[in-house]
């Protein structure tokens, strides 16, 4: 059992949900990144300014205080002179939301402020006693977890993995840490991470919404296609489904569906005419026979055996030929075999100079071997149907005429010195149960199949068959491909 599939509709509408998930959400995601990295590098490139602002003031007066409970850069009770200086000269970074810290060459914090400060007080945060390896700009990174304070009083980035960037100061060989906070970035990302959880979903709600529309009213006239062919039946094929005027793929499937119905309404039609046609002939020889049975009951005489093979001759004949064009038509065509068409025209000529009595009116003229791609059976009995169909009409002479036509084409031509065919017949020919003079032809046995049978052959094989014009008699000429030469 096949898998159900949803509607198309739901389908198209999904699969632009999807899309628009993908490049909406992808294009924000990427933007967030982009805004994220930038906001983090000028942090950093802040920091970096910061510490080696701090580096180089640190040796001054005014950076030997105590900052937000950090430790003590100078004894103030011991050197009152180094603490006395005027408010204005103060360190430049005291009392400004900076977070730093200034760590000796054992570890040992000199000086912290803000965060930094906090942390080294109250959660125990240490340094590394070396200091981390300078780039080319004498700037390090360190990245250290903070944790909560031991009080239990909350902090802003309790938890979180922040990065320091430090600097050295000379000569003393202190180390400056400054801290990077991941807030900032945080407050520069708010507003795409808002779109995010808001506006993408409506956006995709959006998107897909547009997309079962706009699927609802391209499928509307496919629709209207396929209610039309719902009322079409066997027996009522007349109507044909609506064409758009859009002229995009709707528009063409519109066409090919009509071209499609036209086809199979002709095929219905030779159908219906085929199954007529093949009842009465069938029926011709069968009342012939029933007639003769019924005469020698009704008088006690005896049935003419010639007369019984006569009829029943010529039903075997139209039995054979309606089943081969049924077998014709529900078989595709083989690529065959390479066969030689000349050697099977001399083959077909030269049984019937050995019957009873011989048929000398054939010659055959050929220049040598012709091959082409086919079965064998089937062009034999293509060549055997055009030369029975000479004999009825031909009063001295048939040739058969075997040649290459042109590069890559055999031509095999039979013609005859009969009455013809009218121009007007030239095409009639070769329908199924078609005859020119009804009365000689059932006179000579024809059923109406034999050329009909032979250019579904020439088709099958891709070549045609056609009536050519002649100044006297018939000439019958069938084109086939031609083997390729190895």
């Amino acid at each position: 059992m096949p898998r159900p599939q949803l509607p198309v509709r739901v389908r198209a509408a999904a699969a632009a949900a999807l899309a628009a998930a993908l490049c909406l959400g992808g294009g924000a995601l990427w933007l967030r990144h982009v805004i994220h990295a930038n906001s983090v590098a000028g942090s950093v490139a802040t920091a970096q300014s910061q510490a080696r602002a701090i580096a180089s003031t640190y040796q001054t007066p005014a950076a030997g205080i105590n900052a937000d409970g950090g430790t003590l850069a100078v004894d103030c009770v011991a050197d009152a002179a180094r603490c006395s200086y005027d408010k204005w000269y103060e360190f430049p970074y005291y009392g400004m939301e900076l977070s730093f810290a200034v760590v000796d060459i054992h570890g040992k914090v000199l000086l912290a402020q803000n965060q930094l400060a906090s942390y080294v007080r109250d959660s125990g945060l240490t340094f590394p006693a070396v200091p981390p390896q300078e780039n080319e700009d004498f700037f390090g990174r360190l990245d250290v977890h903070l944790r909560p304070a031991r009080s239990g009083a909350p902090g802003q980035l309790d938890g979180r993995e922040v990065t320091l960037v430090t600097y050295n100061v000379s000569p003393s060989g202190a180390t400056v840490y400054v801290l990077v906070s991941p807030l900032d970035a945080e407050a520069a990302v708010a507003p795409v991470d808002h779109w995010l959880r808001r506006g993408l979903p409506a956006a995709i709600l959006f998107v897909a919404a547009v997309a079962w529309w706009a699927a609802g009213r391209a499928l509307r006239p496919v629709e209207r296609m396929r209610a039309e062919l719902a009322r079409i039946t066997a027996a009522d094929m007349s109507s044909r489904v609506p064409q758009p005027r859009t002229g995009d793929e709707i528009a063409r499937l519109a066409v090919t569906m009509n071209e499609t119905l036209d086809r199979i309404t002709d095929a219905a039609e030779r159908q219906r005419r085929f199954v007529a046609d093949a009842a009465h002939e069938l029926r011709s020889p069968l009342a012939g026979l029933r007639n003769t049975v019924e005469v020698a009951a009704t008088h006690g005489g005896v049935v003419d055996p010639e007369v019984l093979r006569t009829g029943t001759e010529r039903l075997q004949r139209l039995i054979d030929d309606l089943l081969l064009l049924a077998r014709l038509e529900r078989t595709a065509p083989a690529r065959g075999k390479p066969v030689d068409i000349a050697a099977i025209a001399e083959e077909l000529v030269g049984e019937r100079r050995y019957r009873v009595p011989p048929d000398e009116r054939f010659v055959v003229v050929a220049e040598g071997p012709a091959q082409v791609i086919g079965r064998e059976e089937e062009l034999a009995r293509m060549l055997r149907n055009l030369l029975d169909n000479a004999s009825r009409y031909a009063r001295d002479r048939i040739t058969v005429t075997v040649a290459e036509a042109e590069p890559g084409i055999v031509r095999v031509e039979v013609r005859d010195d009969g009455p013809g065919i009218p121009e007007a017949d030239r095409e009639q020919v070769f329908e199924r149960f078609a005859r020119v003079d009804q009365a000689r032809d059932r006179r000579h046995g024809g059923a109406g199949l034999g050329l009909a049978i032979a250019r579904d052959i020439a088709v099958r094989h891709g070549g045609s068959l056609y009536a050519a014009d002649t100044a006297s008699g018939a000439s019958l000429v069938a084109e086939l491909p031609q083997s390729p030469r190895t």
